[in-house]
């Protein structure tokens, strides 16, 4: 059998409330339902255009691709969601909420916003005595 879909249950927490867990069953079924025509998308055009000319063929099915693989990432996503909200405990499901729970603002944003600049009080740079024009004396 499969190893992600294996129930590991750990007693201690449960990674996901059933609010949550029916908001991504819900949010899965829409986004498999939402990516079903652009995958069935080639099904649609195809059967009507095979046959007329060759060219109008070709590009037929070079047009049709970018829908399928479109439609594709779509429902592989959907489903995603719909097995994290039916196994919460997989490895699946602690790796993903792993991947989630481990981002911090702060990774994302290491320099100050234009926002904290502003609030900064500027200094004025004093210019060392050390440059070349610092030295030359007038005559």
């Amino acid at each position: 059998m499969y190893r992600g879909l294996t129930m590991e249950i750990d007693s201690d927490s449960t990674p996901l409330p059933t609010s949550q867990r029916l908001g991504s069953a819900i949010s899965g079924v829409f986004l498999f339902f939402f990516g079903m025509p652009f995958t069935l998308a080639p099904l649609f055009i195809l059967p009507g255009v095979f046959g007329e000319s060759v060219m109008l063929s070709i590009f037929m099915v070079c047009f049709s691709i970018p829908f399928l693989l479109a439609g594709i990432t779509v429902q592989i996503i959907a489903l995603g969601a719909f097995r994290l909200a039916l196994f919460p405990n997989s490895e699946f499901a602690q790796k993903q909420l792993e991947k989630t729970r481990s981002n911090n603002s702060e990774d994302y944003f290491s320099s100050k916003s234009p926002a904290e600049q502003r609030t900064q009080v500027r200094e004025d740079q004093v210019e060392s005595d050390g440059n070349f024009w610092s030295s030359v004396k007038p005559e």
